[in-house]
């Protein structure tokens, strides 16, 4: 081993490699240590650091590279020079600190989302300036930083006194040594990418197994190269006219017939049940309002007292999940009413633009659509999806500075965003002309701040004194709408976007997807409780049934107020980006990579899993493949557009919009998984 490691590249190769495979166990540790309390202590947690162990040894091939090459060019007589062996011990040292800097946001990052790095890691390193200023505002990021360099030059002085960087510059390098050293990295590089994807990791019982088996630079890095699932390739699927046709069939009702007998035109028209009202909407997006903050699911710290007295007045959805994990989750479910497609969400993809949504009803009965921010709108590409979809775009950019009392990194507080939506609402009333406003909310987030004095809890002091002046705000917005003219005639939305926290032991843990949604305004409709199991994507065509809208329609949601409803079977949709599930009553279907599929009896208020009756299993996965294929289908194939230009029109033969042959190509062949 001794004679391996003479050359000079192998022992940079070698110190490099050492340094991130131990900072890498060390990370492990520290997060196991912080999920105390969630993993579950049995033989499982061996086998999840053994996973992990594997993963560090691939990413420590990827860290250690550069240096090899580094050993490779760099001249033998100025690496033993006084400058030389200076330089690299700055850069050694330099290393040091940045593999400590990965593990302490490694750190915070698990606190906030109990997870290694993810999809969500990778939006925020490219939506840079709000995260470093939320970061900034957050934590005590100067302290930190401090902190991080002194331990990087404690770690590059100790490694000067035993004399690591003397024994890298007494090492040979022979041209030989140049070009093997190099090349054998690759190698290993290569083979590491071919035998080691995280898409493969075997299952674990309790989620934070996997997570913890995880390596956090592998992880990233995977996240990154998978934002986008193609369904087709990855995921079980039906012949395309047979999921077509099953989902027609369960879309279809008495209320909502097909438009047409087109097979692969998923269109239903829907009539109103008595004559059209012209009536306001104000719907509010609420940041991260978990389910269990109210009093409805089981709260008794007092959060939320004006949420809870809204649902007594309210149709309030009791039993309503969101679809995923992200503010774009939310929007997507709340203006295109369809079940969240693999990856990211459509808002975020290139091709999310231009789509027929829930505000072209409104647009054809003339209405002013209008998407308010108090953030820059540019952030997860909000502002494209919502200007192409019709709407005036009035983010913190369109504001004036007296518009703005208090603001964090996301934005401005939710009282000046609704300060700024009645304004707006004040003169189009004068205007004579009907609104629909989207709202999305902000303050609900870290650093948790808010103007001081509107609660009794201080800013600043955490996630239930920013819950809590989430409260006040919407209960402020109504308190000053009722003093409007136009109240009388406006319908209040209001819907969390996702929970507040998304982890859970199970590979689904569907107590994290529970959310509060009510339609407000008992001058209008009447108060009443949707038991129902329900979907964050039914919300919006239940609106419609209240404002007796006749429309067509290739959402996939419900009008849980309509005369079928009652005899309808409830269901829901949850995902988090590469797993999407079915929830109903019989039980959950998880739709994962690679055409794995699982079933199970779900509880729904504890979310434990049992096994599930193989018929039973068998009618869950066909249906919620024919629910998530068609979805993606008919984003991919632009059936979405307002005008198509490509693509084929309803009832065209398969294969003039199947032109990649997926129709006719074996099914459900396992691939490859995604690599990483």
């Amino acid at each position: 081993m001794r004679r391996f490691f003479r050359s000079i590249p192998a022992r940079f190769a070698l110190i490099a490699y050492s340094l991130f495979f131990g900072v890498s166990l060390l990370s492990r540790l520290m997060l196991s240590v912080a999920a105390r309390h969630e993993i579950t202590w049995d033989t499982s947690l061996p086998g999840s650091f053994a996973t992990g162990v594997w993963f560090d040894a691939a990413a420590a091939v990827f860290a250690a590279l550069p240096w090899l090459l580094f050993g490779a060019l760099i001249p033998a007589r100025f690496l033993k020079s006084t400058i030389g062996t200076w330089l690299v011990a700055g850069l050694m040292t330099l290393f040091t600190g940045i593999l400590i800097f990965i593990t302490t946001a490694e750190w915070f990052f698990w606190d906030e989302f109990h997870a290694r790095f993810n999809f969500i890691a990778v939006d925020y390193l490219i939506w840079t300036q709000e995260v470093l200023s939320n970061i900034s505002e957050s934590y005590p990021i100067v302290s930190i930083c401090v902190g991080i360099a002194v331990l990087a030059l404690v770690a590059g002085g100790w490694m000067i006194r035993k004399g690591v960087f003397s024994w890298v510059a007494s090492g040979t390098t022979t041209w030989r040594d140049r070009c093997a050293w190099p090349v054998a990295g690759l190698a290993l590089a290569a083979l590491a990418v071919a035998a080691v994807s995280q898409a493969s990791m075997p299952g674990f019982a309790n989620q934070y197994h996997g997570e913890l088996a995880k390596n956090g630079c592998w992880s990233f890095f995977a996240a990154y190269k998978q934002m986008e699932l193609d369904y087709e390739k990855w995921y079980v699927v039906l012949p395309r006219d047979q999921a077509l046709g099953k989902a027609k069939q369960l879309l279809v009702t008495t209320d909502a017939p097909a438009s047409s007998p087109a097979a692969d035109d998923l269109h239903r028209s829907i009539s109103g049940r008595g004559p059209e009202h012209r009536w306001n909407v104000i719907l509010v997006c609420m940041e991260s309002m978990s389910g269990d903050f109210m009093s409805y699911l089981g709260n008794r710290g007092g959060l939320t007292p004006n949420l809870d007295r809204l649902a007594k007045e309210s149709v309030f959805f009791e039993n309503l999940y969101a679809t995923g994990t992200r503010t774009v989750r939310g929007m997507e479910a709340l203006t295109l009413n369809l079940p969240p497609t693999p990856g990211q969400a459509i808002i975020y993809r290139p091709q999310g633009t231009g789509l027929t949504t829930t505000f072209s009803p409104f647009l054809d009965r003339g209405y002013d659509c209008a998407f308010f921010y108090g953030g820059d709108g540019r952030f997860d590409f909000m502002n494209r999806y919502f200007s192409t979809a019709g709407c005036r775009i009035m983010d913190v950019g369109a504001w004036t500075a007296q518009d703005v009392t208090c603001k964090t990194a996301w934005g401005a507080c939710d009282e000046d965003l609704f300060r700024k939506a009645l304004a707006e609402a004040d003169a189009d009333h004068a205007a004579g002309k009907p609104f629909e406003f989207f709202c999305m909310t902000t303050s609900n987030h870290r650093p948790y701040d808010f103007p001081a004095g509107r609660i009794d809890l201080p800013p600043h002091s955490g996630r239930n004194a920013a819950v809590k002046y989430a409260d006040w705000a919407v209960g402020n917005l109504i308190a000053e709408a009722r003093q409007r003219p136009w109240f009388k005639d406006t319908l209040f939305v209001i819907c969390a976007d996702h929970c507040a926290s998304s982890a859970g032991k199970s590979e689904l843990d569907i107590t994290k997807y529970h959310i509060p949604a009510l339609i407000y305004n008992p001058a209008l409709v009447p108060a009443q409780t949707v038991a129902a199991l329900s979907s964050q994507i039914d919300v919006m065509p239940t609106l419609f049934g209240l404002l007796n809208w006749s429309y067509t329609t290739l959402g996939f949601g419900h009008d849980l107020l309509a005369p079928s409803a009652a005899g309808r079977p409830g269901r829901a949709f949850v995902s988090n980006y590469q797993k999407i599930a079915l929830l109903q009553n019989a039980g959950i279907t998880i739709l994962k990579p690679n055409r794995i599929t699982s079933s199970h009896a779900c509880d729904l208020t504890t979310g434990d899993f049992r096994p599930l009756d193989p018929a039973t299993a068998a009618t869950l996965v066909g249906e919620a493949t024919a629910f998530y294929q068609s979805a993606a289908w008919l984003f991919t194939s632009g059936r979405l557009k307002k005008s198509p230009g490509g693509p084929t029109p309803a009832g065209a033969a398969p294969d003039a919009a199947d032109p990649s042959g997926f129709a006719s190509s074996p099914l459900n062949r396992p691939q490859a998984p995604p690599a990483p």
